[in-house]
């Protein structure tokens, strides 16, 4: 049992890992993720979903059919498919919706083009960013540290008798 539970514990340490060293390279290329949370781009984009951007690519690259990221002019992210581009601006609209955006993307508040999104991981990342999932992750790991230290201490506690009974019999 102790040993399926270490193996438990290091695959959720390796996999964390991973998924950072991958998240720093991402970003470090110009690709940020970004969080879903409406069903505007339903069914190709999932609501709850993580979309990832890249943040250098060419605002006069953009075709239409390629999902852009935009800032509106209240501040929030949007991500919505290109179906117009024109001299004045990039004419956008959720799949979902029934109605154009407009011209409601411009050189000013292109943010990037979406490469591609993971499905409900947005509901993960905006709970482990709450109070409680913080509490989470830090009883995760405290408790894999606990595992691997008393891991050591019994290792070095059975060596200590293995010493101990090779003494006696000499």
């Amino acid at each position: 049992m102790k040993k399926k539970l270490k193996l438990v514990g290091n695959i959720i340490v390796y996999a964390f890992v991973a998924i950072i060293i991958a998240v720093f390279i991402m970003y470090f290329m110009g690709i940020k993720p970004y969080i879903t949370m409406s069903g505007s781009m339903e069914p190709n984009i999932r609501t709850g979903s993580v979309c990832f951007v890249n943040t250098r690519a060419d605002y006069n690259d953009i075709k239409e059919g390629d999902v852009v990221a935009f800032q509106t002019a209240t501040g929030s992210l949007v991500t919505h498919r290109a179906i117009a581009v024109t001299d004045k601006g990039i004419e956008t609209k959720g799949d979902n919706n029934d109605v154009s955006d407009g011209i409601s993307t411009t050189a000013a508040n292109f943010s990037g083009k979406t490469l591609f999104s993971v499905p409900y991981l947005g509901y993960l990342m905006n709970f482990l960013q709450q109070p409680t999932g913080n509490i989470i992750v830090a009883v995760i790991v405290i408790a894999i540290i606990a595992l691997n230290i008393a891991d050591i201490f019994c290792a070095q506690h059975q060596i200590t008798e293995t010493v101990q009974n090779i003494t006696k019999n000499d």
